[in-house]
C-alpha cells in the first residue's frame, strides 16, 4: 500500500509543473482581429480568450477542440500554420497530434521553447498571416514585429 501511495504522490508532483506553466492564462476559445494602425491597412487574426473581455493572453494544447464560435482559436492557429509554415493541416478546430507536430515545427523555426503548446511566447515569435484590404495580399510576419504598430 505504501508503494502505491508513493507512486500516486509522485505522479501528482510530476503533473503539477505542467499546470503551473500556463499561469493565470485561460484557453483560447475564440479569435480576435487586430487592426494595424498607422500608415498600413494590415490586419492579423489571433486566437483569443472570450468572456467579459477579449484578450490574446491565452493558451491551446493537444486535446482542445472546436467551440460554438464562428472561428475557434484552434482554427485560427491551424490556418496560420498552413499559410505561414505550409503545414497542410485540415482546418477542423481539433488540436490533435498533427496540429501539435506542426506547431512544434513552427516553434523550432521561430526559436522558442518547443513544447507543442500555444501560448504568449509562441504567439509573439511565430509568423501570422497579415491581410491587406487594399491590395488583397497576404504576407506572414511575426506578431512581435507588428504588435508595436497595433
Amino acid at each position: 500500500m505504501g508503494l502505491v501511495l508513493a507512486g500516486l504522490l509522485g505522479g501528482a508532483v510530476t503533473m503539477a509543473p505542467a499546470a503551473a506553466a500556463h499561469g493565470n492564462y485561460v484557453h483560447c476559445q475564440g479569435r480576435w482581429l487586430h487592426e494595424r494602425v498607422g500608415n498600413s491597412d494590415l490586419k492579423v487574426m489571433l486566437p483569443a480568450e472570450v468572456g467579459y473581455s477579449i484578450g490574446i493572453h491565452c493558451y491551446l494544447t493537444n486535446g482542445d477542440g472546436t467551440l460554438a464560435y464562428p472561428l475557434s482559436g484552434v482554427e485560427v492557429l491551424q490556418r496560420a500554420l498552413n499559410r505561414c509554415y505550409s503545414a497542410g493541416l485540415t482546418v477542423d478546430g481539433a488540436f490533435g497530434d498533427r496540429t501539435e507536430a506542426a506547431l512544434r515545427r513552427a516553434q523550432t523555426l521561430a526559436g522558442v521553447t518547443v513544447d507543442g503548446e500555444y501560448g504568449p511566447a509562441t504567439r509573439t515569435f511565430m509568423k501570422w498571416p497579415m491581410y491587406s484590404d487594399a491590395t488583397g495580399k497576404v504576407t506572414c510576419q511575426r506578431h512581435g514585429d507588428i504588435r508595436r504598430d497595433l
